[in-house]
């Protein structure tokens, strides 16, 4: 993916941690472990003139002209010659997200002028031998491309072309003969590069697609999706478009949805893949199959790419997630093990941001995985015996399994405690636990843990997620993100008013990721810190906006907790119309796969904040439950005989618990 992605949903993840204190940290201010120092790597001989000859470093061409409505042919140059030689095997291009870090960490401005003798050390970090250089301008109506190439170790001129085109034509034609002119440099004298059947032969669909890329660069997701929809709605074969939409639709929890458009969009991507060059179309099919959970044919693709190029972020980043997802469980001699590493998970997804700093998307997954092992709800992961029946249509249902907080023990009516879902679920449920390393251990083994042990093992991970999370905010200050995903992290440490002022931030900014909407959080959080009225406003609004309901409310965690809060908060307001409905909403649901006399249970359970999930309990505040039991206890003097108000009001206690 592009720099700055990896959302909510998939979004995750870097190397077995070690930390000898809660407040540890590095010399450099990263969390522990902390890497040795670096030694000089030895200076490797370059390879063979003809080698060189066919691996590109394109760099950005400069506008001499200085043209607002040319300017976008600076990125997009490199952008384009790479999609016309990447066509042909016997070449390489050094992609853009390993060219715009080395330029920046060799102290290089993307484009401006080019000093040869600095560019070696930037041939000798990426493997792109053959310098090329441009610059557009306009001269008169016409405008005029012109091109250079170089061999960086004898610093001798190679190729160079100057091109004019109409400025009402499609510039690409000029950017085809400049390919052409390259692969004829590099001893492939018969080849020709043909750029609009590599991409689009639609200027209008490419200029659409190269927006939506300048978008996602920017995090500003909805403004790539509204970008990348119009350049595939103008050409329906744009096989990099559609990969795109699914890419930026996996930042919504929405595609948990097996009718969601991102799986029609890989799909498609993936139909279209033999219009790609065999790199790119393997990326794509890789995309198709983590997107619909078929991980054994993800691992072997993206296990292919990163075995090529070890150095392939694009690669790596997809494959970061696919440890954290990848939910089968092996065998090994003391038992299983689930396939998916955490530890895999974190170790790459530190590569990805040695490699490209600007990768802000990878703390996200950072910060995922710690959180989840500090507590965060659902604060486990499913392990699977068997290969998940095709197709599953979600990685992130297989993952989360999304029905932990009802898989415990729901409480009946009698008092006795019975599986809520005693067929449903995974084989096994995973407690992630940070250690000397990310460890997962059974759920039924947690309670042999004692208890200063597992609250250590939390703390651990707490401080872990939040030196992530300042991380991310030093590196991307204004990313809306950053803030939200530190508010959780705060949250999550128990200082509500901390995280509700950086949600505040977040919001600010403008949360462009869709996991989560930040009013629901908000409500949370006010409700937490005794601010009930302000809360109840937030549920009446999203109440009134249609926000609660669907089957995602009664199977993804976040959702539910705050369905949960909602209802307590109408519960405690005395508003039982709009209880009542939430409740038969919530169990109506859960009757799709259990007995109208399990779902009652379970929805009362989940609800209610009773701590009934050992994955994922909704805590309340204790001020907000008695509210609610006295409202409940009016209510059934007023109008008896409602059997969920009834279940609701026998498991509330009259004395808070201490907690």
């Amino acid at each position: 993916m592009s720099p700055g992605r990896r959302g909510a949903v998939v979004g995750a993840l870097l190397a077995a941690l070690v930390v000898r204190s809660a407040g540890a940290q590095c010399p450099d201010g990263s969390p522990p472990p902390c890497a040795r120092p670096a030694r000089p790597a030895a200076s490797a001989p370059p390879p063979s003139e003809r080698d060189r000859a066919r691996t590109f470093l394109v760099l950005p061409f400069r506008n001499l002209s200085r043209l607002a409505e040319h300017q976008w042919l600076v990125e997009a140059s490199p952008t384009m010659l790479a999609d016309a030689l990447g066509q042909w095997t016997e070449v390489s291009v050094v992609p853009d997200e390993r060219l715009y870090p080395a330029l920046r960490r060799h102290g290089l401005q993307p484009g401006g002028l080019m000093d040869l003798p600095r560019l070696r050390p930037v041939a000798a970090e990426t493997g792109g031998w053959t310098a090329v250089t441009g610059e557009v301008i306009v001269v008169g109506d016409h405008l005029q491309v012109s091109a250079r190439a170089f061999d960086l170790v004898t610093q001798r001129l190679v190729a160079r072309t100057t091109l004019e085109v109409r400025a009402t034509e499609d510039v690409r034609g000029a950017y085809e003969r400049i390919a052409t002119v390259l692969l004829h440099a590099a001893g492939l004298e018969s080849a020709a590069a043909d750029l609009a059947t590599a991409t689009t032969r639609s200027l209008d669909a490419y200029r659409a697609y190269l927006r939506g890329m300048a978008h996602l660069n920017r995090a500003e997701y909805r403004q790539a999706r509204a970008a990348l929809l119009e350049a595939a709605g103008i050409d329906s074969t744009f096989a990099q478009a559609y990969a795109k939409l699914a890419e930026v639709s996996l930042l919504a929890f929405a595609v948990l949805d097996p009718d969601h458009p991102a799986y029609g969009y890989a799909e498609r991507a993936a139909a279209l893949s033999n219009r790609l060059p065999p790199r790119a179309a393997l990326h794509v099919r890789a995309l198709r199959s983590l997107l619909n959970a078929d991980f054994t044919l993800a691992r072997v693709a993206l296990a292919g790419l990163v075995g090529q190029d070890s150095n392939d972020v694009d690669a790596l980043e997809p494959l970061a997630s696919l440890e954290f997802l990848d939910p089968l469980l092996v065998a090994t001699p003391t038992g299983e093990r689930r396939r998916g590493s955490l530890n895999a998970a974190t170790r790459l997804s530190r590569r990805v941001l040695d490699l490209d700093p600007t990768r802000h998307g990878a703390y996200q997954g950072l910060v995922v995985i710690y959180s989840l092992a500090g507590g965060q709800p659902p604060g486990a992961v499913a392990g699977y015996r068997r290969e998940l029946p095709r197709p599953v249509r979600s990685s992130v249902r297989a993952w989360c399994s999304c029905d932990f907080e009802l898989a415990g023990r729901a409480a009946g009516s009698d008092g006795d405690s019975t599986p809520a879902l005693p067929l449903a679920g995974p084989d096994r449920i995973l407690v992630p636990l940070l250690r000397d390393s990310l460890e997962l251990v059974s759920l039924d083994s947690l309670a042999a843990i004692p208890a200063e042990s597992l609250a250590a093992s939390r703390a651990r991970a707490r401080a872990a997620a939040r030196a992530w999370a300042q991380r991310w905010l030093v590196a991307g200050p204004a990313e809306a993100e950053a803030h939200r995903m530190m508010a959780r992290v705060l949250e999550l440490d128990g200082n509500d008013e901390a995280a509700l002022r950086e949600l505040g931030i977040a919001d600010s900014l403008g949360v462009e990721a869709e996991g989560e909407s930040v009013a629901a959080r908000r409500m949370i959080l006010l409700g937490k810190l005794g601010r009930f009225d302000d809360a109840r406003r937030i549920a009446d609004s999203l109440w009134r906006a249609s926000y609660f309901g669907g089957e995602l409310f009664a199977t993804v965690p976040v959702m539910t907790e705050a369905y949960a809060w909602a209802t307590n908060l109408f519960a405690a307001a005395g508003d039982f119309v709009r209880v009542r409905a939430a409740l038969a909403a919530f169990s109506a649901r859960l009757s799709l796969r259990l007995e109208p006399a399990r779902a009652y249970a379970a929805t009362i359970a989940v609800l209610s904040g009773s701590e009934s999930g050992p994955v994922a309990p909704i805590v309340l505040p204790d001020g907000l439950r008695l509210a609610v039991r006295e409202a409940l206890r009016a209510e059934q003097a007023r109008a008896p005989g409602d059997p969920l108000l009834g279940a609701w009001l026998r498991i509330l206690p009259a004395t808070p618990p201490n907690r």
